[in-house]
């Protein structure tokens, strides 16, 4: 028969479990947003990743400005800033989904983590996530 301490090990055990399978779908989940993000704007995914780090959410609608600040971005004048806007709001709308994260709190997260790794970003966003449903 299995002690108390025993059982909350394995709770605790198959949570940190849960919680890894979790992360590792919402990097994938955030690597596929990025990466159709990307071919949608003919920019590379690095670029649209280094993009989303750049612009909050009350940017959207100054996004030349915006984008003009991000390094890696080759050609920005040859960029459709109208269809980068709408990719980058589809994008932020389904991490949203995914995470019940407000879109203000997924941009924060992005840019407060610049030349952070998918894998980082995410991990921040679950825990976020997993806080604000605490919270709740």
């Amino acid at each position: 028969m299995m002690t108390r301490q025993q059982s909350d090990e394995k709770l605790v055990a198959k949570n940190l479990a849960t919680g890894r399978v979790d992360i590792e779908r919402l990097e994938q989940f955030l690597n596929e947003t990025v990466s159709e993000m990307a071919a949608s704007t003919n920019l590379k995914p690095e670029e649209a990743l280094e993009i989303l780090e750049n612009v909050h959410v009350e940017m959207v609608g100054e996004l030349r400005e915006a984008v003009e600040t991000v390094g890696n971005v080759k050609n920005m004048k040859l960029v459709d800033t109208e269809k980068l806007s709408q990719e980058i709001e589809k994008a932020i709308a389904a991490i949203s989904n995914a995470t019940d994260l407000d879109t203000d709190e997924i941009t924060t997260i992005f840019s407060k983590n610049p030349g952070a790794s998918l894998a980082d970003i995410s991990y921040k966003l679950h825990e976020k996530s997993k806080l604000d449903r605490i919270d709740w």
